[in-house]
């Protein structure tokens, strides 16, 4: 469990980043989340460190949600759900993409957590196809989710009917 600073820290670095359409300073960081400067280094020494936090903490939700979502269905359907956000998920893509890009561009993708919704993914999936080749299989639903999900930001959709055929095909085939 997050501590109540290292939360409203979290929070405040998100709320700024949806509201001023890019990564906030520390110093606004501090004034939004009346944490004391030492405060915040203390829990993020570095912007690098606070946009690592935030890209974890984004993906520890959104590993949580598409459990949610498991629990109501097969895997395979939870992720093309996940793969098409709706309007109100749309704050947390944006905020993760542009810590994301933030990061890359400071040459810091490492160890900020993302990796590890993906393998969660991965794992999910081929835990719930058949055969020797579930990881390969997984693999491509999970590229399946992410061409969805670029559509998705796009404005494209996927009606409920389209779903269900794409998942019906999807847990279908198989790979030689």
């Amino acid at each position: 469990m997050l501590s109540d600073a290292r939360s409203s820290i979290l929070q405040a670095a998100y709320d700024l980043t949806v509201g001023r359409h890019a990564v906030p300073s520390l110093d606004a960081v501090v004034r939004a989340s009346g944490v004391s400067k030492g405060g915040l280094l203390h829990h993020f020494p570095t912007r690098v460190a606070l946009l690592q936090g935030l890209v974890r903490w984004l993906s520890t939700k959104s590993i949580s949600s598409f459990d949610e979502l498991c629990e109501k269905g097969s895997a395979v359907d939870a992720w093309l759900r996940a793969s098409t956000p709706e309007s109100e998920e749309m704050n947390e893509v944006f905020v993760l993409l542009t810590a994301l890009q933030a990061l890359r561009a400071a040459d810091a993708l490492e160890d900020c957590g993302h990796e590890e919704f993906i393998a969660h993914v991965d794992r999910r999936l081929a835990a719930e196809l058949e055969g020797p080749d579930a990881k390969q299989r997984a693999l491509l639903i999970r590229v399946v989710g992410d061409g969805l999900f670029v559509s998705a930001l796009l404005g494209g959709g996927l009606s409920p009917s389209s779903r269900a055929d794409l998942l019906a095909t999807l847990t279908r085939v198989q790979l030689s």
